[in-house]
């Protein structure tokens, strides 16, 4: 028996396909064969298996061996090119080894078939292994990427809580506060890198009353003044606490300036109109809203259109007019989407995400922060499943690996770009392959975003945020 070679034949003579089978049975090989002459039965056939060779005829009518290899590049799939004619011109020849052949031999003079097909075989196993690798490389860089980003936010989730526990007249202060903050950062333009670090500072705003004496910050009664002099000490208690961690550098603006005003009378540095950093005046809009919105000890929550008066009432004191302005057309916003249903987590609407990877570690990773940032999340490790699940819940949005099982996630794409039923869904490609041809089959295909394994969470949810904004679809909760 044989070595099993399955070989696509572009021919339209199948004596000469007998005589091509017959030569590679004499070389030691047992082939498994198709036989095609047009380009939609290549790509047919292409879609339906995983060959390991193709061999085609220089002339046939309907698909020469050029237009035949033309496809072949367009299905990205990395398989010999043989051609085999005897008509082909040694200019033609040199023209398609340029173009990707692998080699061209003479119609009737096959000694060389096996010599080439045994070297073209063993080139491409070991540029699969060499792409198994760098992908195995890629996947893992991502694992941790992924890793490293939840263990960020478990920490900073952590002592946000913390703080909220200490001061219970406070509690979930942080989280509903930080959330307001990135959406109010988000509509006056903040890119969604810059929103990372918003989303840091915010939770940790109070970070700096860890050192504040429970005598002082739990006080029921007024503080005499040297207690204020104290309280007002825990900004720069946070700059000394964040500073030296490399990674929340970035996030000091917030902690350290959130108590400054607008007009220069507030702590710590006195800072004046532009000279606060623009995500400690985002932060203030927000603070004040949930301070005033919230039960006190010593007072009920106020209403609504007085909360909103009262924010109106600090533009160009405590806020800076502009963050103001925006601040209440947010508000409106919230307003008028949880009245219609649409558009906030409040409502109950989540973006439903269909994640289909075959790389189980880094599912499970993409589907915890998925869920943790409010969305609806379904998984699928291969083409079929995920076939399956599009046609049974229709996602918001499919975040699609190339190299899952068959059918591998550019056909995935296709069939749904060529399906009326589901060609309106955004599919984001992802890949852990490093090469301009797939980010250009991906553009081919009209996938709606493409991301090169590793990347950061914060570049997925900048396409996921374009997409569902454009689609008007409900964007995340959490920030």
């Amino acid at each position: 028996m044989g070595e099993p070679l399955r070989v696509l034949v572009v021919e339209d003579s199948c004596d000469d396909t007998t005589l091509l089978l017959h030569e590679l049975r004499r070389g030691g090989y047992e082939p498994v064969h198709e036989q095609v002459d047009s380009a939609d039965a290549l790509r047919a056939a292409l879609a339906q298996q995983t060959w390991d060779l193709v061999v085609a005829d220089h002339s046939v009518l309907q698909l020469d061996s050029l237009m035949a290899l033309n496809v072949l590049k367009a299905s990205g799939m990395d398989i010999p090119f043989i051609i085999v004619s005897g008509t082909i011109g040694e200019e033609r020849a040199v023209q398609a080894m340029k173009a990707g052949a692998s080699d061209y031999l003479v119609k009737g003079q096959l000694a060389r078939l096996i010599p080439v097909v045994g070297r073209e075989l063993a080139d491409a196993q070991e540029r699969r292994a060499r792409r198994g690798a760098e992908q195995a490389l890629r996947e893992r860089e991502q694992q941790a990427v992924l890793e490293l980003a939840a263990a960020y936010d478990a920490t900073l989730e952590g002592w946000a809580r913390a703080l909220d526990l200490r001061d219970r007249e406070t509690e979930g202060h942080s989280r509903r506060v930080t959330d307001l903050t990135v959406r109010l950062a988000r509509i006056v333009g903040v890119s969604a890198p810059d929103c990372v670090h918003i989303r840091r500072g915010a939770l940790l705003h109070d970070i700096g009353k860890m050192a504040i004496p429970d005598s002082v910050l739990l006080k029921p009664s007024g503080l005499s003044s040297k207690e204020w002099a104290i309280m007002r000490r825990h900004p720069v208690y946070a700059l000394e606490f964040l500073e030296p961690i490399a990674y929340l550098r970035s996030a000091l603006d917030i902690p350290y300036c959130h108590h400054e005003k607008w007009d220069g009378t507030g702590y710590p540095r006195a800072l004046k109109g532009e000279d606060i950093p623009l995500a400690a005046r985002l932060f203030a809009a927000a603070d004040i809203w949930d301070a005033v919105r919230s039960d006190r000890p010593y007072r009920s929550a106020w209403p609504a259109e007085q909360a909103r008066a009262y924010i109106a009432s600090l533009a160009g004191s405590h806020l800076d007019p502009h963050v103001v302005s925006a601040f209440l057309t947010l508000l409106e916003h919230l307003d008028t989407s949880h009245r219609s249903g649409e558009g906030i987590v409040e409502t109950g609407l989540h973006p439903s995400i269909l994640i289909v990877d075959d790389v189980q570690a880094n599912l499970q990773l993409f589907k915890r922060w998925l869920v943790s940032e409010g969305c609806e999340v379904r998984t699928a490790d291969s083409g079929d499943a995920a076939l399956a699940t599009i046609a049974e819940c229709h996602p918001d949005v499919v975040l699609l690996d190339v190299g899952i099982p068959r059918p591998d996630g550019f056909t995935v794409c296709q069939r749904l770009k060529q399906n009326p039923a589901t060609n309106h869904i955004p599919v984001i490609i992802m890949t852990a392959l490093h090469d301009a041809t797939n980010e250009i089959r991906a553009r081919e295909l009209h996938a709606d975003g493409y991301l090169n394994k590793p990347f950061d969470l914060w570049e997925l949810r900048a396409q996921l945020d374009r997409i569902l904004h454009r689609a008007r679809k409900p964007t995340f909760a959490k920030h």
